[in-house]
């Protein structure tokens, strides 16, 4: 999904049709997307090229697409993933990888995220300052 996704994406100069920014809820460094194919922020962030750490993608529905980051300016030798068939608990991996301070910027797709998880991931991400893109179905 993610990688036909990014792929259709190459031709729209990576503005997505259905983007509508009030889908979006952002802290300081925790951006939570409750519209799964809205990457444009995403992408800005890590074109910007404020910190040149590495980016994780934590179990993302497809895989993404190489040729897209390297249209995008993104050098792909800084993309780490880890497969959802690798994955037991994946907000409490996503809590202890923030922490971990290893990442620049970590991306997940969750189906829900109560307050209470994003209270926490918010503070993980501010104790290491890492960005995390969070895309939700609720």
């Amino acid at each position: 999904m993610l990688s036909r996704l990014m792929t259709t994406t190459q031709a729209n100069s990576f503005l997505l049709q259905d983007y509508e920014p009030e889908t979006t809820i952002s802290a300081e460094l925790v951006n939570v997307h409750y519209q799964e194919n809205n990457y444009q922020k995403l992408l800005s962030h890590i074109q910007a090229g404020e910190d040149q750490g590495w980016i994780l993608f934590l179990a993302p529905p497809g895989k993404p697409n190489t040729q897209f980051f390297q249209a995008a300016g993104i050098d792909k030798s800084r993309v780490l993933m880890i497969d959802s068939s690798k994955v037991n608990n994946q907000l409490t991996l996503l809590s202890a990888l923030l922490k971990s301070n290893n990442y620049c910027t970590v991306v997940t797709w969750v189906n829900d995220l109560s307050s209470q998880a994003r209270a926490i991931i918010e503070a993980d991400a501010q104790q290491t300052n890492t960005s995390c893109f969070i895309y939700c179905n609720q």
